[in-house]
């Protein structure tokens, strides 16, 4: 039988078979401390076996392994791909692995682990009766004994394993295992300091569990895992580069107000200028159309591709059509991928039975003539599938309405852009949107929540040219999972 490490290591892949998933699943392993120093790898036929992917696949990823100095081979009699976790700078790795992850990637992750874990606590309080927990409560300690980041690391990765293996789910045990391949040896790269705590909370959790409490198992669980990713997407944070110093105190403090409004002024202007050429654009294809159908609108796809090229920030731009202008709804629309790829056509069309533009959030009013209109932060579902802003105009045509010229900007850059200059800010900083959906901040607990009618901003500062608030030191409280979705 496989022992927990090797259930956890070399588990089945359930993506592609690529030999960089393959490398970053064992480097995981490697830095986590469940592939300890000087430990010997399966052999190649049945390492890629036990992982179903192509021997060659997993030759290429071994390869990267043995670049990073994380792996060595030997030759002969005893030969094989042995672990070199003390040569290899594992410190180095781990950051660089963290710097990979965006902080949309890692608010996805923290929602996902707590839904995993409350999900395992609440079934294991429910059949607390049924089952023995003694495994999972001797092991909710045993991170306070721990002496180095590996074994903490490991410490803590058995209980949350076990922890769903005794929530009597084969799912949620393959899930876990995954989520702690990924990210457990990153939430404990520093955080000596949360090894007494984390026991005192593991301990909670078995309480919980053992009373049948299931409601306060939930509870426990997500709190303790959105800390421990909390306390990871503020690393990921601080990662970032700060703007220029700013002078102590209150001077300080109005001098990066001044900056982030200065920045608001110049992005809302970056979105203008390409909504105005999309615009230009569409009406000279109008005036040079004969049948009056969308596919004459040609060169707004030129124009779109220039605007993604030359401006970074945004995401996609493009021309929708008024179904009733053109007979049937339609849209001329280039974005960029997440890869290298040059700005690609976005092709949607969506008969009205199924999707009605007027009621979408990033639909403008019909006296936003000569406005541009700003949509609330939501999920493209019916198209990109991304967690963006919508900015819109109208484009009309002797007075009747053709459609609007639009730009999306995705909700990760909007942070990736205000975050150097809210971090010369106090703790608990955030910019929101019209519906209080928090767009940006340089406080983890924050990123991907909303605020309430019951939270207070110290300062609360109306950002120029768009329906945003600036919100300065916060009340704490904030829901986290209350996204924008």
């Amino acid at each position: 039988m496989a022992t927990w490490r090797e259930r956890l290591a070399f588990a089945p892949l359930e993506t592609a078979e690529r030999g960089e998933e393959i490398a970053l699943r064992l480097r995981h392993s490697i830095e986590l401390g469940v592939l300890e120093d000087g430990v010997q790898l399966p052999s190649e036929s049945e390492l890629a076996a036990r992982m179903r992917v192509s021997t060659m696949t997993l030759r290429t990823a071994l390869a990267e392994l043995r670049h990073l100095g994380l792996l060595e081979t030997r030759r002969g009699k005893g030969g094989g791909s042995f672990v070199r976790a003390n040569t290899g700078d594992i410190a180095k790795a781990q950051r660089d692995t963290l710097a990979a992850y965006s902080l949309e990637d890692l608010r996805d992750i923290r929602e996902y682990r707590a839904f995993l874990a409350g999900s395992a606590a609440t079934a294991a309080a429910g059949r607390s009766q049924q089952v023995s927990i003694a495994r999972l409560a001797s092991m909710a300690a045993m991170i306070e004994t721990a002496q180095t980041p590996a074994e903490m690391t490991r410490a803590d990765s058995r209980f949350h394993i076990q922890l769903a293996a005794t929530s009597g789910s084969v799912l949620f045990t393959r899930q876990e295992i995954a989520m702690q391949a990924e990210v457990g040896a990153l939430v404990w790269a520093s955080a000596s300091d949360r090894r007494s705590a984390a026991a005192k909370e593991h301990g909670m959790i078995v309480d919980a569990i053992r009373a049948g409490d299931t409601t306060r198992a939930r509870d426990l669980a997500e709190g303790h895992v959105r800390q421990d990713m909390n306390r990871l997407i503020d690393l990921r944070m601080s990662m970032e580069p700060s703007s220029p110093d700013s002078p102590p105190g209150n001077e300080g403090i109005d001098s990066a107000v001044s900056a982030v409004e200065s920045f608001a002024v110049s992005f809302e202007g970056t979105v203008a200028a390409s909504i105005r050429t999309v615009e230009e654009a569409a009406q000279a294809d109008l005036d040079r159309a004969k049948s009056g159908t969308l596919n004459e609108l040609e060169s707004v796809y030129d124009v779109a591709r220039q605007n993604l090229k030359a401006m970074p920030a945004l995401y996609g731009t493009g021309f929708v059509a008024d179904p009733s202008y053109f007979g049937k709804p339609g849209s001329i629309w280039c974005y960029l991928p997440s890869g290298p790829e040059s700005p690609q056509r976005f092709e949607f069309e969506m008969g009205p039975e199924f999707y009605d533009y007027s009621t979408a959030p990033w639909w403008p009013a019909d006296d936003d003539d000569d406005k541009i209109h700003a949509s609330n932060a939501y999920i493209d579902a019916l198209g990109t599938n991304e967690h963006v802003v919508t900015f819109t105009k109208r484009v009309t045509r002797v007075g009747k309405m053709t459609g609007v010229a639009a730009v999306d900007v995705l909700v990760s850059r909007l942070q990736a852009e205000f975050a150097p200059f809210l971090r010369s800010l106090p703790p608990n900083t955030c910019i929101v949107d019209q519906n209080e959906v928090i767009l940006a901040t340089n406080t983890a607990s924050l990123v991907g929540g909303t605020l309430s009618r019951s939270h207070q901003a110290e300062r609360r500062i109306a950002l120029p040219s768009l329906p945003w608030d600036l919100c300065l030191d916060v009340s704490t409280g904030i829901n986290a999972a209350d996204a924008a979705r």
